[in-house]
């Protein structure tokens, strides 16, 4: 899979929307701005980045996004905290939906508690056009969010320091 890159955000709800932003910035490039994976991506970005900050601990959520030929892969990850996701049967009530969304529209999804106590929520949405796969290049790369929009990108070495397993 190709790496996107990371985005760290500040864990305030208001800042979701630059995680949105961010994850748009790098989707629509590779896919078109109307193709659905787009938009499904995106709201299950939303509902995943507001589960970190809700529920996470810490003051930084991590999201990266990869690509292939076939996937997008978008991975929240938090500092972890009291509980881990699960599904909230109240279809009355005003929270709860996230998981059911996250259950209709990703390909696949799950979580893993990593080894220093971080929490990695991920979801995988399928596509049908092929990535780009040119090496990006600083003006291919859109321009990241200003510092007062409340996220910052780190280099995908630097952010990505921990192993990873194939079958997450």
């Amino acid at each position: 899979m190709k790496h996107l890159g990371t985005c760290v955000i500040p864990s305030s709800p208001r800042n979701v929307v630059n995680g949105r932003r961010w994850l748009l910035g790098r989707l629509e490039p590779l896919l078109g701005a109307e193709h659905s994976a787009c938009d499904d991506s995106v709201l299950l970005l939303s509902e995943t980045l507001t589960n970190a900050i809700v529920h996470g601990e810490g003051n930084l959520v991590e999201v990266d996004a990869y690509v292939d030929t076939a996937n997008i892969r978008i991975e929240v990850t938090d500092e972890g905290g009291a509980s881990v996701p699960h599904h909230v049967d109240d279809p009355q009530g005003e929270h709860g939906r996230g998981l059911p969304i996250l259950s209709m529209l990703a390909k696949s999804w799950g979580f893993e508690q990593l080894d220093d106590g971080r929490l990695r929520v991920w979801f995988e949405v399928p596509h049908t056009a092929p990535p780009d796969t040119r090496a990006a290049t600083p003006e291919d790369a859109p321009t990241p969010p200003r510092p007062r929009d409340g996220a910052y990108e780190v280099s995908a070495f630097a952010a990505n320091n921990s192993a990873h397993s194939g079958d997450r």
